[in-house]
């Protein structure tokens, strides 16, 4: 394969992963399944916590997984049709995932903040630091009771967890990319935890009639 046609292949790969990824199902199944425009109340956010809040576990359950299993598809199609893609392309696929979900081109790019779709990379690409990653979201979770705190947590320690179990320097640097980027799209929780108002995860939103 010639340099130019790697590029023009490798152009595409990415613009389908950031239009997979620009697919909004937060918005689609809070609009769907309870008639709820997330953009509009709550947070205004469109990812799976304003979900739960606004719109119940189930379709918040449904949002998580659309948001997941989008970065996964792309992660596992790419490879089954360019068997000879590297791996700097599937990280770069993984990019381009989680920036259609934060600036999607199907909602005025406007998206989510990335967590849901940086975890699915993660998890496609180096399990091991996936499981530690979960372990210290759901642990943060438990012990805070505040969904953005343990968002924040898990994405500071992903750079640092993957540097531990000695993950390629190429992936710690993707990996420290979407940290960074997941933390800055959580600057308005940042603040809200400073100033003690942000909100705390409440038992309620699970039992909530659908």
């Amino acid at each position: 394969m010639s340099i130019g046609t790697r590029i023009i292949r490798d152009v595409v790969i990415c613009c389908f992963a950031y239009l997979i990824g620009s697919l909004p199902f937060s918005y689609i199944f809070a609009k769907m399944l309870r008639g709820v425009d997330i953009t509009k109340v709550g947070s205004g956010n469109m990812g799976a916590t304003n979900v739960l809040r606004t719109a119940g576990p189930v379709a918040a359950a449904f949002a998580f997984l659309g948001d997941f299993l989008k970065a996964v598809l792309v992660l596992l199609v790419v490879p089954l049709v360019f068997r000879d893609s590297p791996r700097f392309l599937l990280l770069a696929a993984g990019v381009a995932v989680v920036l259609g979900h934060d600036f999607s081109v199907f909602a005025g790019f406007r998206g989510g903040k990335g967590v849901a779709t940086t975890f699915a990379v993660v998890s496609v690409m180096s399990w091991p630091v996936a499981v530690v990653e979960a372990a210290i979201w759901v642990g943060t979770v438990a012990v805070s009771r505040t969904v953005s705190l343990a968002s924040i947590v898990a994405l500071a320690a992903l750079p640092l967890i993957a540097a531990l179990v000695r993950q390629p320097r190429d992936m710690l640097i993707v990996y420290s990319l979407l940290a960074v980027l997941g933390i800055v799209r959580h600057s308005s929780n940042i603040r809200r935890l400073f100033t003690k108002t942000e909100p705390r995860l409440d038992p309620g939103y699970f039992r909530r009639k659908q």
